[in-house]
């Protein structure tokens, strides 16, 4: 063969081999980070046309920026500590520049310095209160860059006035 047909299949093997995924024992660190400004009073949210109780970008180190829902599930119950309920939920995570998907479930503990009872979650994530939340997500199910791989992700978000950010911190293996 001529050697420049040996870079076009090699060139055609890289590519193929790239987008298919993770090879076994391959391990892929998630780790990001997002700050937003919340600018009305009345928080409203980030997420357009509702598709998810949070949402936003985040910056993973190595990996991009990837697009972010959490989608929060039923559970909504006390502690034990004053202001704080576990929570649930579904977490997803898209990367921009190739559409990569991986998701999740959530489980955590979100916590308002206001509110003792469960119906004052909604106004503890209105401007001007601020709230915690540690949360483990357990991600699979992945396509693209993320397809094969499955791990643990810590998400700690936290608000106070107009701010609002977090952080996205795990390890993903195949």
């Amino acid at each position: 063969m001529h050697r420049a047909n040996l870079l076009r299949i090699s060139a055609l093997l890289a590519i193929a081999f790239s987008s298919t995924g993770a090879i076994a024992g391959d391990a892929l660190e998630i780790n990001g980070a997002f700050s937003n400004r919340v600018t009305k009073p009345n928080f409203t949210g980030l997420c357009p046309s509702h598709v998810a109780n949070e949402c936003g970008s985040i910056d993973l180190i190595g990996i991009g920026i990837a697009d972010w829902t959490y989608v929060f599930g039923p559970t909504f119950l006390p502690t034990g500590q004053r202001g704080c309920f576990t929570v649930d939920g579904t977490f997803s995570l898209t990367l921009q520049s190739d559409k990569s998907f991986i998701s999740g479930p959530l489980v955590g503990v979100f916590c308002a310095r206001e509110a003792d009872i469960a119906h004052q979650h909604v106004g503890a994530i209105s401007f001007g209160n601020p709230f915690y939340e540690d949360d483990a997500i357990q991600l699979g199910n992945g396509t693209g860059r993320f397809l094969g791989f499955h791990g643990t992700a810590v998400f700690h978000t936290f608000s106070a006035g107009a701010v609002f950010q977090g952080t996205l911190t795990g390890s993903l293996t195949s």
